[in-house]
């Protein structure tokens, strides 16, 4: 019983793996200034990762692509590539999708 404790806890500190590495880039205020391309900017990034939004269909499209952007100044990104100029509608939701990153 006791081995079966011991290995118990080894298994749950094992999955805890370790800990996150802090951006190299702090968290923006909503609302800050994000810069949005179809595709890769012409200048050079820091890749910080996948941002989107969800909004209902009743929602202007300005609006939800700034929830797009305010969800990139979460990550500390200044930079949203690879965005479509319209929003992908499904299961009644627009959705935009992109690539957050912060310029070199």
């Amino acid at each position: 019983m006791k081995l079966f404790v011991t290995l118990s806890s080894l298994l749950v500190l094992a999955a805890c793996g370790a800990p996150e590495k802090p951006s190299q880039y702090p968290p923006r205020e909503p609302g800050c200034e994000v810069r949005i391309f179809p595709e890769q900017p012409s200048y050079g990034t820091d890749n910080i990762g996948p941002v989107s939004a969800s909004c209902d269909e009743s929602v202007a499209d300005s609006d939800c692509m700034r929830t797009l952007m305010d969800q990139a100044c979460k990550l500390g990104a200044d930079t949203v590539w690879g965005v479509s100029d319209k929003p992908e509608l499904k299961d009644g939701k627009k959705r935009f999708y992109g690539r957050a990153a912060h310029q070199k």
